[in-house]
C-alpha cells in the first residue's frame, strides 16, 4: 500500500530516536505519483525506505530544524553533490533542490551541526520509473547468484562445506556477500518452500504407549490378553459377566500402543538446522557492521535485520516446536531431494556456503552504499545471458568457472566489473569452416592509424559486449589485418522499454529533433552511438541494442544479415531465443564462402593491402566499354602491352580488328594468366620502343585460337611462322584519345632480348607512362 501526496515529510533521528529535525518535500507540479510513501511493513519486506521519489525528476525541499539549533543538510553517503542544490538565496538557505538524476536506491540523508557533527539521519528511496523495479532487480540477482554458485561449485566439490562459514573482514565484502545471500535467501521459491513445509511438513507414524481403562472397548492381542492374565490393581468382574467362567478378576488398566504422527523427523531436523545456520550468519553479518558503525551501512544492517527477523518468525513455526536438534544429516533422503519445499531448502542449503563465500567488487556499482543501481545490475545480468548463448553455440577453451571466479583473501571473487576488460575464448567446429570465437565484456578499441591492427580510426571506442569472429586457421592479428576478423556489438540499455525510446520513430519532425537535442531530450542517441561503432571500429559488422522490451528491430546494410544495426529485447523472467537464432545466422554466414560479407572483405583487404603511389586525375572514361555500368576502377583494369612488327602489321590490326599472339612453348608466346585473358584494352608498341598514342578496346572477354592459314585467310602481312595463334578481337576507341605514352616509363615490362614479349599491366600503372 501506497500514498501519493504532493507535500511530504521526513523526520530526522539522532542516535536515540528522537526527531530533531524535519524536511518538506515537495512533488512536481501535476506529479503527485513521483512522491509517494509505502507502509512500513512493505518497506522492510523490499529493504526500501518508506519514502521514495522517482528517478529523473525535481525536488523542492524546505528544512525546518529547532530554533536554538542551525543544522545544514548534507548527503550521507557517496554520491556526488550534484544530487542536493541549496539555495543561493541566504534568506532560504534550508530550502533547494533534490535531483536524483538516473540514480537508483537509497539516499542517504543528514542534518549537521555547524562544527561537522551530524545531529540525525534519514533515508529517501530513489525508484526506477518502471513498474517492475523490484521484480526485475530481484530475478536479476537471482540469476547471477545462481550462475556464480554454480560456477564455484565448478571449483569446490559440495561435500567440502563448511558448516559455518564466516563473513567477510571488510564492510565492502560483506556488502558484496549479502548481495548474495539475500538472491538465496529472499527468493520467491526460498520462501514459497518454507510456507509449503509449514502448511505439509513430512510425519512419520510411531507407536506411542498409553494406559487403556478395560471398561473400554479395545482390539485385543496377545500382549493385551497376557496383561489380563499378570496385570495388577485388579478388579472382581460381576457375576452375570460372559467372562465370569474364565477369570473372575481383571487388571484395571493395560498398557496399548497406537500409531500417532510425529513432527520431529531427520528431514525436519534438516530443515531447522538450515534456518539456524542461516540465522547465525546473518547475525555475524549485522554484528560486524554495527561494531564498525558506519553510517553508509545503515540500510545494509537494516536489511539483514530484516532477513534475521523472517527467519526467526519460520523457526518458531508450530511444526519446529516438538522438533530436536540433528544428530546427522539426512542428505540423501528421498524426502530432501524430492519432496516440495524440502528440496528447494536443501538446494539453499547447498548454495549457501558457495554463496557465503563469494564475494563481488564490482558489484558495488549496483548495491554499495545503500544504492540499487538497476541499469548497472541489468548490464552485468545481459552478460550472463550472452554467455550462456555462447556457451551453448560454442566450446568454450575454457571452463567458465576458470574465466569468472578466482580466489581471494575473503573467499572467491567474481571477475566482472563494469569498465573492466574480460574476454572469454572459444570455437566453432560443427561446419566446413571452423571458427575461432571472443566473447568480450568492456573491450576498448583504442585510436590507432594502422588499419591492419584492431582499433578505432577516430575515437577510442568500448562497446559493452563484443562478439568477435574469424577462420581457426588464422590468428586473431592475422584476421584482423586480411579483413577476416567481424566484430558484433551489444549494448545494454535498462531505461527504454521499446523501439522509439532508443531509435526515435521514422515520423519525427528533423527539426523537432534538433530542438530536442538542444533541450537534452534526443532520443535517437542510441542509434547514432550504434552507428558509431559500426563506423568507427575496424571490422564491425554489426551493432545491436538489448533492452528489456518486447519487439526487435534489425536494418541490413545490404540482403545479408550482415552489416547491420538494431535492437533485441532481452528481459528478466523471459527467454534468450531470438539472440540465440541471431547469432547462429551470424554463424552460418560466416560459414557460407559465397556470401557478398566474403567477398567485400576479400577486396577490402587488397584495397588496403598496399597503399595508393600517386593519384590519377586524367580523365577516365566513367561507364564500362561493354555496358552501362560503371567503368571498373583504374588499379583493376588491365592493359594487354603487345608488340607489333612493321608499319603493315600495325594498319593490319586496325584494318581487321585482330592482334595475335604465338601459340607454342617459344619464347615469346604468351602464357594466360586472368590478366592476359581480362585485358579491356590493347596498347601497342614497335621495335624502335615508341608506343602508339591512345588505346584499342579488346570486344570479346579473351583470345580465341585461330591457324596460320586462317589467319593468312585474314590478309596477315607476311608468311606466319607457327601453326597456330592466340587472337584478340580489338577496335579503335576515343576513349584515351589524345594520350600519349613514353614506353620507356611503363613499370614492369620485359626488357632486352624479351622486350617483344606481350604482357599485361593495370591501367593505373600504365598512366605513369603518359606524355
Amino acid at each position: 500500500m501506497s500514498k501519493q501526496n504532493s507535500h511530504q515529510t521526513l523526520e530526522f533521528l539522532n542516535a536515540g530516536g528522537k526527531s530533531v529535525a524535519s524536511l518538506h518535500l515537495f512533488s512536481p507540479a501535476n506529479n503527485a505519483a513521483s512522491l509517494l510513501r509505502i507502509d512500513d511493513e512493505d518497506a522492510r519486506r523490499y529493504g526500501e525506505e518508506p519514502l521514495q521519489i522517482k528517478e529523473g525528476e525535481r525536488y523542492e525541499y524546505e528544512l525546518e530544524t529547532p530554533r536554538v539549533s542551525k543544522l545544514i543538510l548534507v548527503l550521507a553517503n557517496d554520491y556526488s553533490n550534484e544530487i542536493l542544490f541549496p539555495s543561493r538565496n541566504p534568506d532560504h538557505a534550508n530550502s533547494g533542490q533534490i535531483v536524483p538524476g538516473l540514480r537508483t536506491g537509497r539516499l542517504g540523508l543528514a542534518v549537521q551541526k555547524e562544527n561537522g557533527e551530524i545531529a540525525g539521519t534519514a533515508g529517501i528511496e530513489i525508484f526506477s520509473h518502471k513498474i517492475d523495479y523490484r521484480e526485475d532487480y530481484r530475478q536479476m540477482m537471482e540469476d547471477i547468484t545462481e550462475q556464480c554458485v554454480s560456477l564455484l561449485m565448478e571449483l569446490r566439490s559440495p561435500t567440502s562445506l563448511k558448516l559455518s562459514p564466516e563473513p567477510g573482514k571488510s564492510a565492502e565484502t560483506i556488502h558484496q556477500q549479502f548481495a548474495f545471500l539475500r538472491s538465496v535467501l529472499g527468493s520467491r521459491q526460498f520462501k514459497n518452500a518454507l510456507y509449503r513445509i509449514s502448511t505439509h511438513p513430512h510425519r512419520r507414524w510411531e507407536p506411542e504407549e498409553t494406559l487403556c481403562d478395560t471398561r473400554r472397548g479395545f482390539r485385543p492381542d496377545s500382549r493385551s490378553l497376557r496383561q489380563f492374565a499378570r496385570g495388577t490393581r485388579r478388579v472382581l468382574l460381576p457375576v452375570a459377566h460372559p467372562l465370569r467362567n474364565i477369570v473372575t478378576s481383571i487388571p484395571e488398566r493395560i498398557s496399548l500402543f497406537r500409531n500417532v504422527q510425529s513432527d520431529d523427523t531427520a528431514e525436519n531436523r534438516f530443515i531447522k538446522f538450515a534456518l539456524k545456520s542461516f540465522s547465525g550468519f546473518l547475525n555475524k553479518m549485522s554484528r560486524a557492521l554495527k561494531e564498525k558503525n558506519n553510517i553508509k551501512d545503515v540500510r545494509l544492517c537494516a536489511e539483514i535485520d530484516s532477513f534475521v527477523i523472517e527467519l526467526e518468525s519460520a523457526l518458531s513455526a508450530e511444526i519446529f516446536r516438538g522438533v530436536s536438534d540433528p544428530d546427522l544429516l539426512p542428505l540423501g533422503s528421498p524426502v530432501l531431494q524430492r519432496k516440495e519445499g524440502y528440496r528447494e531448502i536443501l538446494h539453499a542449503w547447498l548454495q549457501f556456503d558457495m554463496a557465503a563465500r563469494l564475494v563481488w567488487s564490482g558489484g558495488d556499482d549496483v548495491y554499495g552504499a545503500g544504492q540499487r543501481d538497476i541499469a548497472t545490475l541489468y548490464e552485468y545480468w545481459v552478460f550472463f545471458k550472452l554467455l550462456d548463448i555462447v556457451s551453448r553455440i560454442f566450446e568454450l577453451e575454457k571452463p567458465r568457472a576458470k574465466e569468472l571466479i578466482e580466489e581471494t583473501d575473503d573467499g572467491f571473487g567474481l571477475k566482472l566489473k563494469s569498465g573492466i576488460y574480460l574476454p572469454i575464448k572459444g570455437r566453432y567446429e560443427l561446419a566446413p569452416r571452423p571458427l575461432q570465437v571472443q566473447l568480450s565484456y568492456n573491450r576498448t578499441f583504442s585510436n590507432n592509424t594502422s588499419h591492419d591492427t584492431e582499433g578505432s580510426w577516430s575515437r577510442n571506442m568500448r562497446p559493452d559486449y563484443t562478439l568477435s569472429l574469424w577462420p581457426a586457421e588464422f590468428s586473431e592479428e592475422d584476421a584482423e589485418a586480411q579483413e577476416l576478423m567481424v566484430h558484433v556489438h551489444f549494448d545494454a540499455k535498462y531505461r527504454v522499454e521499446n523501439i522509439p525510446d532508443i531509435f526515435g520513430s521514422d515520423e519525427v519532425d528533423l527539426g523537432e529533433e534538433k530542438f530536442q537535442q538542444r533541450e537534452g531530450r534526443y532520443r535517437r542517441a542510441d542509434l547514432l552511438k550504434m552507428h558509431a561503432y559500426r563506423d568507427a571500429i575496424r571490422r564491425t559488422q554489426g551493432a545491436y541494442v538489448l533492452y528489456p522490451g518486447t519487439k526487435q528491430q534489425a536494418w541490413s546494410g545490404y540482403h545479408e544479415i550482415l552489416p547491420g544495426l538494431g535492437a533485441f529485447p532481452l528481459k528478466p523472467g523471459n527467454g534468450d531465443s531470438a539472440i540465440e537464432e541471431f547469432i547462429h545466422k551470424i554463424v552460418d554466414h560466416l560459414c557460407d564462402r559465397a556470401s557478398a560479407l566474403e567477398r567485400q572483405s576479400y577486396h577490402t583487404y587488397s584495397v588496403h593491402e598496399k597503399p595508393v603511389e600517386y593519384p590519377i586525375l586524367n580523365a577516365i572514361p566513367e561507364r564500362s566499354p561493354d555496358s552501362n555500368n560503371r567503368h571498373l576502377p583504374v588499379a583493376e583494369t588491365y592493359v594487354l602491352v603487345g608488340w607489333y612488327k612493321n608499319e603493315s602489321h600495325l594498319h593490319w590490326i586496325c584494318k581487321t580488328g585482330l592482334y595475335n599472339c604465338r601459340m607454342d612453348t617459344a619464347a615469346g608466346s604468351l602464357r594466360l594468366d586472368p590478366e592476359i585473358t581480362g585485358a579491356s584494352y590493347l596498347l601497342l608498341h614497335g621495335k624502335d620502343g615508341n608506343a602508339v598514342p591512345g588505346l584499342l578496346q579488346v570486344r570479346s572477354k579473351g583470345p580465341r585460337v585461330m591457324s596460320k592459314s586462317a589467319l593468312k585467310k585474314k590478309g596477315y602481312p607476311g608468311e606466319p611462322t607457327y601453326d597456330f595463334y592466340l587472337v584478340y578481337d580489338v577496335k579503335t576507341t576515343d576513349e584515351f584519345d589524345g594520350y600519349k605514352w613514353d614506353y620507356s616509363k611503363i613499370p614492369e615490362k620485359p626488357e632486352g632480348r624479351l622486350s617483344g614479349w606481350p604482357f599485361s599491366i593495370t591501367l593505373y600503372k600504365l598512366m605513369m607512362a603518359v606524355i
